[in-house]
């Protein structure tokens, strides 16, 4: 008898943390898109694109959070990871008459975010 209520115990306390963090979380995946800077050519604002790809790609997920989300948001801070980029070159024409280029990458990303009432 005794052995079974120690037993039962010791299955409550080894699936009470598994069931505590296994609910009230979602997945959720978001786009954000950051312009580079204005430069003279097509060729210069792909290299600063590919600059800024790498940039985001070696960030710790604390640096992701802090860039992505409000310190208000409920969000596993640890979860944040950059899944897909793509840069693509706006070209357009300034008032000077000469035409510029600038890179503008497409972040896609992913996270775990609480769910409201959840804790």
């Amino acid at each position: 008898m005794k052995r079974s209520i120690t037993l039962a115990m010791l299955i409550a306390i080894a699936i009470a943390p598994m069931t505590t963090f296994a609910g009230g979380y979602h997945l959720e995946s978001k786009v954000k898109q950051i312009s580079g800077s204005v430069v003279g050519s097509k060729q210069a604002a792909y290299d600063e694109g590919l600059v800024m790809i790498n940039d985001y790609r070696s960030k710790s997920s604390i640096e992701l959070r802090k860039e992505f989300s409000s310190t208000f948001d409920y969000v596993d801070r640890r979860s944040f990871s950059v899944t897909n980029t793509k840069v693509t070159v706006d070209e357009f024409l300034q008032s000077n008459g000469q035409i510029a280029y600038q890179p503008v990458l497409s972040v896609r990303y992913e996270f775990r975010k609480r769910e409201i009432g959840n804790r």
